[in-house]
């Protein structure tokens, strides 16, 4: 039986536990270590990242530490947007106080 992963799952783990490299975040959410397992196919591990960064919840930055990880990769912030009836309501209740 095959284990189905998901973007989310990477996710969870950046939100958790912090930007990481890219086989850092694989081995975390996955248990997947492309430098010593060989009967796997880092491909789709690598297409579910950028899936993650094209939908915009996985970003990434180049570190300034020397090595050999050129990215280190983070989950995005949610960005909360407010109900309009809310701000509306308070638009017209401060409306009402300046005249």
């Amino acid at each position: 039986m095959t284990k189905n992963n998901s973007v989310q799952q990477m996710v969870e783990v950046l939100k958790d536990q912090g930007p990481m490299t890219e086989t850092q975040l694989h081995k975390a959410a996955f248990g997947y270590d492309r430098n010593r397992d060989w009967l796997q196919s880092n491909l789709k591990y690598a297409k579910m990242l950028r899936r993650g960064m094209e939908k915009g919840i996985i970003d990434r930055i180049e570190p300034a530490m020397k090595g050999r990880a050129k990215f280190l990769y983070f989950a995005t912030k949610e960005i909360e947007v407010p109900c309009s009836a809310e701000l509306d309501m308070q638009m017209a209740n401060e409306s009402e106080n300046i005249q």
